[in-house]
């Protein structure tokens, strides 16, 4: 066995993939990376198992990814130390194949509870998390504790803030679909000066990375919905250094500290009220956005993040 594991990784969300591969490791992508060009850049240490991207790879399904990951010229499993699976078609993909698995949970309910028990009980499968809910969801359910690696960001490739753009800023891809508190965001933003990217609205121009980036830079302020705790562009706002403000939805108050960092509100009203002082009150928008830079280097930064997850990875092939 190689000093460091061989992982095949299969598409998943475009921001952890990334984040992930930069732990370093030898990475074989089950596709092409192209298939995110505006979403992260493929890092050095990634190796395209396809060697050109098309567009119909985009109405792939897992069947499509199954007669692809049994062809000879990939080599599962003798290839590899591990899969490396977030989504659960994914872990149902290989659920009657060999070699290892670890499965980067997020949300407990895409597996059904009797799914759930039944994995915990394999050797062939580790489990990780990225939301304390779900760590917590699983100890109190079936009493298994699994290791919890919150997010890690480089803090040099973030920031410093300016908020010279003075608006507000969401990150949601397909938020009117998703639901959650959409119609409460119009309600809160309408009439201010607010910018909403989504990576897969074809009405919207493309945000490529260093897009994001600059776009991050110049908001007052980064307004966050979601379904669960936190996403990736929230904690990339806050190591950028903006305030925050934030619909109520579980675990939130882990990264947006009301009053210091900045605002959690019910209704489309508090929201709105919210933004409104961040917008018109400059001097405290830098200092809640120091805030949220603090607790990112704090909590989120990329150093941590690298070690877990080798230390994890070291240990899951120890046995």
């Amino acid at each position: 066995m190689s000093s460091e594991p061989r992982i095949l990784i299969l598409p998943t969300h475009p921001g952890v993939q990334y984040h992930f591969c930069r732990v370093g490791l030898p990475i074989h992508f089950l596709g092409n990376w192209d298939q995110f060009q505006y979403w992260r850049p493929q890092p050095d240490n990634v190796v395209n198992v396809l060697p050109a991207f098309e567009d119909a790879q985009l109405e792939w399904g897992p069947e499509d990814y199954g007669r692809l990951l049994d062809d000879p010229a990939v080599g599962w499993p003798d290839r590899y130390e591990l899969a490396w699976l977030m989504f659960n078609w994914q872990v149902k993909l290989f659920w009657e194949r060999p070699g290892q698995k670890l499965y980067r949970v997020a949300k407990v309910a895409e597996l059904e509870r009797d799914q759930w028990a039944a994995l915990l009980e394999r050797d062939d499968f580790r489990v990780v998390s990225f939301y304390p809910n779900t760590v917590e969801w699983l100890r109190e359910t079936f009493g298994v504790e699994v290791p919890y690696v919150p997010l890690g960001l480089d803090p040099g490739a973030y920031g410093p803030a300016t908020g010279e753009d003075g608006n507000i800023l969401s990150i949601i891809h397909s938020y009117r679909e998703r639901g959650w508190h959409y119609g409460a965001w119009l309600e809160a933003t309408q009439g201010l000066p607010v910018l909403h990217v989504d990576h897969l609205d074809p009405e919207k121009p493309v945000f490529r990375y260093d897009d994001l980036q600059r776009v991050l830079k110049r908001a007052r302020l980064y307004l966050h919905d979601g379904e669960q705790e936190y996403t990736i562009t929230l904690i990339e706002a806050m190591m950028t250094g903006l305030p925050l403000v934030s619909f109520r939805i579980p675990g939130i108050e882990r990264y947006v500290e009301h009053g210091v960092n900045g605002f959690v509100g019910e209704s489309a009203r508090e929201i709105r009220e919210h933004c409104r002082l961040l917008l018109e009150d400059a001097e405290l928008a830098r200092r809640m956005g120091a805030a949220s830079r603090a607790k990112a280097e704090r909590e989120f930064a990329e150093d941590r993040w690298i070690r877990q997850w080798r230390e994890i990875l070291g240990a899951y092939r120890r046995g």
